[in-house]
């Protein structure tokens, strides 16, 4: 049998273990990434690239070609519509959802981007492949892997039947909700299951999306009571989605049905594939095993209303990539290690119970015959429909306060919390320099991000003209082998944003430390590490 050595074996080539072998093959750190099926996915699972994932984009140098590949032109309204029909005047529209309008915002340098999740998956496979520090394996499966004091030895086999050994110091199942490395480990989730199931429909409408009568926009929701659905455009070649409620056992016939009464005029349409689906909500008890992780769906799974799956995943990513590349290189401790679960279930718990609301209220409960309808009984039903989805679904369209204002507490790689935080508000970003936010946003130029003078590793801000004791900072992390750049900015609107002269910024972009001057030698190099002490454990539940 063939042997082979790595320093990550990563299972699955989904969005999450693409970017995780992205996060790590830019530190430097070789990789081994087996997905058993024969290529990236086909289904638009996800549609949505949100402005945290594109910030990453950048970082990673496929901004522009995410930009490029997605299948909107910059004019068309990056908008969610409510209506009775596809061609019917809207009762209620959520402009600019996602913060997907391809204009330049302050809170963050890249906006949302809308493309299925298939091509983004074949970007990143691409730049993946195309690295020296990388080897990526479709049709190659994970039989078993069992753990010894200096990692894991892996036993893959590929599509003839040929098996492989894999040794490696971590491994990581990025293998989706049915995780084969999850139920090696003896893993449960926990939570709610089997809330609702839906199917969707991919169809090919020639022309539709040319149609000068159409109202354009990302997702049409329909409340008409006889054909409450979701359709919208989805890529190149006149590809569409549809997704309803709906049993496995649902004719597609029926389906096809709705689809035409949703649509309301008649337009030649052909279904191209149909995916049932399950919305669950469940987090795993544990996302590690002494030298094995878990991320992305492998460790929570939740309804994809809100556009949170695919973006958590490479969160997740992000997060455990320079973890294990800290670990590798022999700076990282084992509290960092520790700390990607401490945060990273945070994050998960926060998305679960926003995605879960989002599926509560879809287009049924907004649903009334009288919708249809003229007259001022109808234009009643209008006003009150209209107040009502703008109620209950602005958690869904305008999330820049969960997606960006999430933040860790309690941390080993974080300093002290300052102060009691408050309830995280899902549709209000209030930027916050305060230890576990992600660093707040800035523009120095036209092109130039604040977030483009980060390094891969960490970065120190000096926002002031202080100057005390930094220079023996720098030394002392020099001569621990600690990845710090040191970055100085005379501009006193980021002074005031960062409410801090000196703020140690983390290699994800979370802030780990701010204060006015450097503190009592030993304690920075602790939060890097992942050994900050003092910190109080966090209780959760799923």
């Amino acid at each position: 049998m063939e042997h082979l050595q790595t320093e990550v074996l990563i299972v699955g080539a989904g969005p999450c273990g693409l970017a995780l072998a992205t996060e790590l093959v830019m530190r430097g750190r070789r990789v081994h990434i087996v997905e058993k099926n024969d290529r990236t996915g086909v289904q638009p699972r996800a549609k949505t690239t949100n402005v945290r994932t594109m910030s990453h984009m950048r970082r990673w140098g496929l901004a522009r070609e995410v930009r490029e590949r997605s299948p909107l032109s910059a004019d068309f309204p990056r908008r969610t519509l409510f209506q009775t029909s596809l061609f019917a005047k809207p009762i209620f529209s959520f402009e600019d959802s996602f913060c997907a309008s391809p204009t330049r915002r302050n809170e963050f340098p890249e906006h949302a981007e809308f493309i299925p999740q298939y091509v983004i998956e074949g970007i990143l496979a691409e730049h993946v492949a195309a690295h020296p520090f990388a080897t990526l394996k479709f049709g190659n499966e994970l039989m078993e892997f069992a753990q010894n004091d200096n990692g894991v030895t892996a036993t893959v086999r590929d599509a003839s039947g040929v098996s492989r050994q894999i040794e490696s110091r971590y491994i990581v199942g990025a293998d989706g909700g049915r995780s084969s490395v999850r139920r090696q480990l003896g893993i449960r989730m926990q939570g709610r299951s089997d809330l609702v199931t839906f199917s969707t429909l991919i169809l090919r409408l020639p022309g539709l999306i040319n149609d000068p009568a159409l109202p354009r926009a990302l997702f049409h929701w329909i409340v008409d009571p006889e054909a409450t659905c979701i359709i919208g455009p989805m890529d190149h070649g006149d590809l569409w989605y549809y997704a309803r409620v709906a049993d496995r056992e649902t004719p597609t016939a029926e389906l096809v049905a709705t689809v035409e009464r949703a649509i309301g005029r008649p337009i030649p349409l052909e279904v191209a594939m149909r995916d049932d689906w399950v919305v669950h909500s469940l987090i795993a008890e544990r996302y590690r095993e002494r030298h094995a992780f878990l991320a992305g769906d492998a460790c929570h799974l939740h309804s994809p209303f809100g556009g949170h799956g695919m973006n958590l995943g490479i969160g997740d990513a992000v997060d455990l990539g320079w973890k294990l590349a800290a670990a590798l290189e022999g700076w990282g401790g084992e509290g960092l290690l520790e700390s990607y679960e401490v945060e990273r279930r945070q994050m998960h718990l926060q998305v679960v119970e926003s995605a879960t609301k989002n599926v509560s209220h879809l287009s049924h409960r907004f649903a009334d015959t009288l919708l249809r309808q003229t007259g001022p009984e109808a234009d009643a039903a209008r006003a009150r429909a209209a107040e009502e989805i703008e109620r209950l679904k602005a958690p869904e369209f305008r999330s820049l306060g969960l997606v960006l204002g999430n933040r860790y507490e309690n941390s080993p790689a974080l300093a002290q919390n300052e102060a009691a935080l408050k309830p995280l508000d899902v549709t209000v970003y209030t930027p916050t320099a305060a230890p576990g936010h992600l660093a707040p946003h800035g523009w120095l130029d036209d092109e130039t991000s604040l977030y483009d003078l980060f390094g891969s590793g960490f970065t120190l801000l000096v926002l002031s003209g202080h100057s005390s004791g930094i220079e023996e900072f720098l030394t002392e992390a020099k001569a621990a082998a600690l990845p710090l750049d040191h970055v100085k900015l005379d501009r006193p609107e980021l002074r005031n944003l960062y409410g801090a002269d000196l703020v140690l910024v983390r290699p994800d972009q979370h802030v780990a430390w701010r204060g006015n001057s450097i503190p009592p030698s030993g304690l920075l190099i602790s939060i890097m590490r992942g050994g900050a002490v003092n910190q109080k454990p966090l209780q959760h539940s799923a």
